[in-house]
């Protein structure tokens, strides 16, 4: 059965409906750049000029449990019984809340969902997890929507209208509550999902054991902690080579949990559409931005696609050194641009093999030099896709001992800025119970929660997949032309 439905069968008309929009001669420059969308123009941002007490966060530093708690979500308050009790997409109604016959730009149009279950009875309950988007294919133009869990069945959704003309809405079903009670039993415990093979290695010899964020004590263990954040994880011990010969990790996917017939039904996969929108960020303004400057990016293969995407599209920045699987460093000569990408450290969900003494993004971040040139970097860090398969409490430590980090940096160097990537979504054919995009959607909010009050940028590609509604790890050319112009729009402008 799909599990990832759109609201759209021939019962919920009103969802394919279009509402003519009047313009009330606002442009888009007027706009503001917090509200994400794909085709419009950055306002003005305000450049990180602040007296070094504004350096001091507004907010204490979590705890790990404290962030958890934090992350709240509806559960079914029904016992599971039978699938034909569950959200179902095509038993579900969506109309306009409080119709009116015109609608400007910048007003704010609201949608009402009834979840329904298979059974056709409605939903009494909340905890599905919605998304929604409202584009118009004519003008490649798209924005998210805000939704609201009523937890009571109905859902709320606030779409704010930013372009004249024709709009299309569209809601969502991701998973329904039943499915999100299956990820979130499984996301607190489960360590297992993927595992990892250590290789310890001196001189020419070497030696492979199994390693992990948490493994059983029955043999003698290498383990590695970090005390001052908490980090930890453990090889089982070479049988002659020393612990700390460990030099390459790679992982791999087990067979994940026990689920039973019911949870896999639950969690059950569909592919969906695409939707396209034009660049808005010239190669010359690219250039101007980052003339003079270093520009680190910090965390996985999404990240890395910002510096592919710069050499693309900015002549005469190159890659000189490195490779995908480590670190890039791409350099333009005439304008004095340099451009890093690293990869963050272990976890890691694939199975590639990574160097597990590579430095830590805090290790990087401290390593930025005050004064000369290094005043004008730029820090872009964004990780999370890797830590999905793990329990929350992982990314969290990882999350705060960035933030510990971000601060040292600031306190050095006031003009030093620092741009946090959230997530992107995910494809439907990725295994569920592993990567969802729930776990992301949480994680989200997790470097929300964490980076609170601190002086840093968010750029929300979440919110930018899934108004493109890419669903894909790896978004194409034009969802990253945003994230990377959104992101030096704060720097920049």
């Amino acid at each position: 059965m799909r599990q990832v439905e759109e609201l759209a069968a021939e019962n919920l008309a009103s969802l394919n409906e279009r509402w003519n929009l009047l313009n009330p001669r606002k442009r888009w420059g007027s706009l503001p750049a917090s509200l994400h969308f794909l085709s419009c123009h950055c306002s003005r941002q305000p450049r990180f000029r602040l007296s070094p007490e504004q350096f001091k966060t507004r907010h204490e530093e979590m705890t790990v449990d404290e962030v958890m708690f934090s992350l709240s979500w509806a559960s079914s308050t029904s016992k599971y019984t039978s699938f034909n009790n569950t959200s179902s997409a095509q038993h579900s109604v969506v109309w306009l809340e409080q119709r009116r016959a015109q609608y400007c730009v910048g007003d704010t149009l609201n949608v009402l969902a009834e979840m329904g279950n298979y059974a056709g009875q409605p939903k009494a309950n909340g905890g599905d997890f919605i998304v929604a988007r409202i584009h118009s294919p004519k003008l490649q133009a798209c924005a998210s929507g805000d939704v609201t869990d009523l937890l009571n069945g109905f859902y709320r959704v606030r779409f704010h209208l930013f372009w004249p003309g024709e709009v299309q809405v569209s809601v969502r079903l991701i998973h329904s509550s039943e499915a999100v009670d299956v990820l979130r039993r499984d996301w607190k415990k489960d360590y297992t999902k993927i595992s990892h093979r250590g290789t310890f290695k001196v001189g020419r010899k070497q030696e492979t054991t199994p390693c992990a964020l948490r493994l059983d004590s029955d043999r003698a263990l290498c383990e590695y902690r970090k005390k001052e954040d908490g980090e930890y994880y453990a090889c089982y011990r070479p049988q002659t080579l020393p612990c700390n010969s460990l030099a390459i990790m790679r992982a791999f996917s087990y067979k994940g949990p026990n689920l039973t017939k019911e949870d896999t039904q639950l969690l059950a996969k569909w592919l969906p559409s695409f939707c396209q929108a034009d660049p808005f960020f010239s190669a010359a303004a690219i250039t101007r931005c980052l003339k003079g400057k270093i520009l680190y990016i910090l965390g996985d293969s999404t990240a890395r696609q910002w510096l592919q995407y710069l050499t693309r599209k900015v002549k005469g920045l190159r890659i000189v050194s490195g490779s995908r699987f480590q670190s890039y460093l791409a350099v333009h000569a005439r304008n004095n641009i340099t451009v890093r990408w690293m990869k963050h450290n272990h976890p890691w969900n694939s199975n590639f093999a990574s160097n597990v003494k590579a430095a830590t993004i805090p290790e990087v971040l401290d390593s930025i030099a005050v004064g000369g040139r290094q005043k004008d970097a730029i820090v872009v860090i964004g990780i999370g896709q890797h830590f999905r398969p793990f329990p929350p409490e992982v990314f969290i430590r990882r999350l705060q001992s960035i933030r510990r980090a971000i601060l040292r940096l600031q306190a050095r160097s006031h003009e030093a800025r620092v741009v946090i990537k959230l997530e992107n979504n995910l494809e439907f054919k990725s295994p569920m119970i592993t990567v969802s995009d729930w776990y992301g959607h949480m994680q989200n909010l997790a470097q929300r929660k964490v980076f609170e009050g601190m002086k840093v940028a968010v750029v929300d590609a979440w919110d930018m997949t899934v108004a493109a509604s890419s669903f894909s790890v790896h978004p194409n050319q034009v969802v990253v032309y945003n994230q990377v112009a959104l992101a030096l729009s704060y720097s920049c402008l």
